[in-house]
C-alpha cells in the first residue's frame, strides 16, 4: 500500500520490518551451541583423567608381560626339540664308531679264581658247571719222570689230565648292521693250557671285523680265536675275556658250539 507523498521505493528497511513483524538476524556463520557435560568440569576432572591414564598403562604392561612369557616358552620348546632330534639322529646313525672295549668282567664261576703263569702250581678246580673229558689236550703233557729215580718210581701215578670249559657270551652294544660282544672262556680242567684256542659257530651269517685279547680267523660261519703273546697260558680255573666287533645283515642271534682246545664248552 502506497503512502501519501512517498513511493514504494522510498520505504526504509526498518519501516518494512515493523510493518511485516519480522525479526532481524545476523548474516554471520551459524554456530550451534555445545552443551558442556558435567563430568568434563569440576574439581575431580583432573583426577579422573589421571586414573584413566594409569589403567591404560597397566593394561599395556600386562599385555607386554604375556607376550614376553609366551615368547620365552616357545623359545625353550624349540631348543628342547632340537636337542631331542640331534640325540635321536646321532644314536641311529649307521656310521657310528665301534665302542671302546669294556673292562674285563669277573670269571663266570661261583668261586674266585686266580690266573696262574706257566709253570706255577695248579689251583683247585671250580665245581660250577664243570665238564671233563677223558682225551688229553694236544697242548698239555703229563709230568716228566726220570728213569732210575727210586723216589719217582715209588710215587703214585699222577691223575689223568682232563679238559673242560664254560663260556659266557654277551652283546654289550649294537647298532644297525653292527655289534660289540664279549666271550668269557673259563678253563675248568686240571691242566694249564699253553697256548689255548677257542672256537664257535655263528648261525645268521655274522662276521668278525675286529678283536682284542685274541687273534681271530673265520671260515664261513666258524670263528677261531687263538691266544696272543700276553695271555698264552690259561691255568685251571682261570678265565680269558675275548672281545670283538662284528657285523650282521638281518638278525644277530648268539653263536653256538663253543670249544676250548677241542673240548666242548658249557654255555652259562
Amino acid at each position: 500500500m502506497a503512502r501519501a507523498g512517498r513511493s514504494d521505493d522510498e520505504i526504509s528497511v526498518d519501516e518494512l520490518l515493523r510493518e511485516t513483524g519480522a525479526t532481524p538476524r545476523s548474516l554471520g556463520a551459524y554456530a550451534p551451541l555445545t552443551r558442556v557435560r558435567d563430568d568434563d568440569t569440576g574439581e575431580g576432572y583432573r583426577e579422573r583423567l589421571e586414573q584413566r591414564a594409569k589403567e591404560a598403562a597397566a593394561a599395556q604392561q600386562r599385555a607386554g608381560r604375556r607376550i614376553r612369557w609366551v615368547s620365552a616358552v616357545c623359545g625353550a620348546l624349540v631348543v628342547v626339540g632340537s636337542l631331542v632330534i640331534i640325540a635321536v639322529t646321532s644314536e641311529s646313525s649307521p656310521g657310528r664308531q665301534a665302542a671302546v672295549p669294556p673292562d674285563p668282567l669277573a670269571p663266570a664261576t661261583t668261586t674266585p679264581t686266580t690266573v696262574l703263569t706257566s709253570g706255577s702250581a695248579p689251583s683247585p678246580v671250580p665245581t660250577v658247571m664243570r665238564q671233563t673229558s677223558t682225551s688229553a689236550s694236544p697242548a698239555t703233557t703229563g709230568p716228566k719222570t726220570t728213569a732210575g729215580s727210586s723216589a719217582t718210581e715209588a710215587a703214585p701215578p699222577p691223575p689223568a689230565p682232563t679238559t673242560g670249559c664254560t663260556v659266557s657270551y654277551a652283546v654289550t652294544d649294537q647298532w644297525p648292521n653292527g655289534f660289540t660282544a664279549n666271550v668269557f672262556v673259563t678253563n675248568t680242567g686240571n691242566q694249564t693250557l699253553d697256548p689255548w684256542t677257542s672256537t664257535w659257530n655263528f648261525t645268521a651269517g655274522q662276521q668278525v671285523t675286529h678283536s682284542w685279547n685274541g687273534d681271530y680267523s673265520q671260515s664261513g660261519s666258524r670263528v677261531t680265536m687263538k691266544a696272543v703273546s700276553y695271555n698264552l697260558a690259561l691255568a685251571p680255573g682261570a678265565t680269558v675275556n675275548i672281545g670283538f666287533n662284528g657285523s650282521f645283515s638281518r638278525s644277530n642271534p648268539a653263536p653256538v658250539g663253543f670249544t676250548l682246545n677241542g673240548a666242548r664248552c658249557t654255555t652259562v
